[in-house]
């Protein structure tokens, strides 16, 4: 255990500056609002062109931010002495597991509607999702801050100081769906999280974890976009044919996701996948 938390003193020092960052922005537009001479709140359904761009342009550079620290504080040359050899399977594999994921992710959204926890950033992401800077810090931003943070950083720094996989991504997953702070992402976040996981470990690439981040994020930007305050009022649980459909749909693609992944795992316990000519 005494081993496990000297592990953890750079995830922990990650997560502050995860939090340090997030105020910034946060700072960034207190001061803007004030200089500014007030306006619309971010709750409102009017919020001001100005504070909704201002709070994406925030929210970016922090990530980027976040991103360039991580790099310094999980930087390879702390690790030359692990014996973890990163997998690197083959693309298609992953592929595969991508739209496997992608499925997981609508079962999830099902199962978030469901139980209708409660949302309060949603007025928030809204504002942020009608303005170019606020798409571009949620479905770009936030993807390359968080999978650096997270899956490149905390869990490969676990993976390196020789913990074990499904240990290092179960914790990088809790982690990141806490660090959401918002009771309607917090599951959502921590099962995304470990489908992330799965995919950096196996691949050993975070090219396919990023794709998965930003495909998901971009769909939530791109339904705020298009449908603007109608999409308040949509429903993917009545779009798919009410209650029980949806519990059949909900239990029919998690377990298509589980058994695909549970095959891009392919049952081996370290850290390297064995494949011939599997390399990108």
């Amino acid at each position: 255990m005494s081993r496990f938390l000297v592990v953890l003193k750079r995830p922990l020092l990650a997560l502050l500056l995860f939090l340090v960052f997030q105020t910034m922005a946060g700072m960034i537009l207190l001061v803007a609002r004030m200089v500014a001479g007030g306006g619309d709140t971010a709750d409102a359904v009017s919020e001001a062109f100005f504070d909704a761009n201002l709070m994406g342009i925030a929210t970016f550079a922090c990530n980027v931010l976040m991103a360039l620290s991580c790099l310094y504080l999980f930087r390879r040359s702390l690790y030359t002495n692990s014996d973890y050899v990163p997998s690197s399977t083959h693309r298609k594999r992953s592929q595969v597991a991508i739209l496997a994921c992608i499925l997981g992710t609508m079962a999830l959204n099902l199962l978030s509607e469901m139980v209708a926890l409660p949302n309060i950033m949603e007025e928030q992401m809204m504002a942020m999702c009608r303005e170019p800077w606020g798409m571009l810090a949620i479905a770009i931003g936030a993807p390359l801050g968080e999978e650096v943070m997270f899956r490149w950083g905390i869990m490969g720094h676990m993976l390196r100081r020789n913990v074990s996989a499904p240990l290092a991504i179960v914790v990088s997953s809790v982690l990141f769906g806490l660090l959401h702070m918002n009771p309607a992402q917090v599951f959502f976040a921590t099962v995304m999280g470990i489908m992330l996981g799965i995919l950096y470990w196996r691949s050993g690439n975070l090219f396919w974890p990023f794709l998965l981040h930003f495909l998901n994020n971009s769909v939530a930007c791109l339904q705020v976009w298009f449908m603007g305050d109608k999409v308040r009022d949509y429903s993917m649980v009545e779009a798919v044919g009410g209650t029980s459909v949806a519990w059949v749909m909900i239990i029919v693609l998690l377990l298509i996701c589980t058994v695909i992944l549970w095959w891009y795992v392919g049952g081996t316990e370290n850290g390297e996948l064995k494949t011939e000519n599997d390399n990108m």
